[in-house]
């Protein structure tokens, strides 16, 4: 009796909402198209849902952006951008992978990978300065804070121990399309070289 054929394994690719195929294992620049990001990104939820209204990652990133110095802006809206591509993974959930596998676990080297090919395409040096990933993370953290007071249903004072206090600013989640035009809009702001693509 034959036996059967073992399916192609197919390659680590993605196709974009635009049609463009992205290579997960070895991002490629010249396929990284800014709108592609933008509606990704403005289509996946914080808090894996969580939250009484959803909020998009590319609304929480102009937010990150936002209360930021203006020079380190660019790095704020950028600093989740690579989940376009590799959605968003909690962070409990990475802090297990990486208490049981091991650090740098696959994600955190893909999420390397891509943050390699985005920064310089918008114009921004990488690696990152030590400083800048300091500022940064405090303003995520903050932003956090913000989204679990004003969107987490049971929200009670010790889900924000061990993070800064959150934002004066009450959030009241944009729908999709907007976050993404406000994301584009933030990164043709910030990051003029980012014009020059399509």
């Amino acid at each position: 009796m034959p036996t059967a054929s073992r399916p192609t394994r197919r390659a680590a690719t993605i196709k974009t909402v635009s049609g463009r195929q992205w290579h997960l294992a070895a991002p490629q620049g010249a396929q990284l198209h800014w709108p592609d990001i933008a509606e990704h990104l403005a289509k996946i939820n914080r808090h894996i849902g969580a939250t009484a209204l959803p909020i998009s990652v590319a609304e929480h990133c102009v937010r990150v952006a936002d209360i930021l110095p203006p020079d380190l802006r660019a790095y704020g809206l950028l600093h989740d951008a690579h989940e376009a591509y590799l959605n968003d993974t909690p962070g409990p959930l990475k802090d297990l992978l990486r208490e049981e596998y091991g650090t740098p676990m696959l994600l955190d080297i893909l999420e390397e990978r891509h943050d390699r090919i985005i920064y310089p395409a918008a114009g921004l040096s990488w690696p990152l300065p030590a400083e800048t990933k300091q500022q940064v993370k405090h303003a995520d953290d903050v932003m956090f804070a913000t989204e679990v007071r004003d969107l987490k249903p049971s929200f009670v004072a010790a889900d924000l121990c061990g993070y800064p206090p959150p934002d004066r600013v009450v959030i009241k989640p944009w729908p999709w399309p907007r976050a993404a035009e406000v994301w584009l809009q933030r990164l043709q702001e910030f990051c003029p070289a980012t014009q020059s693509r399509d």
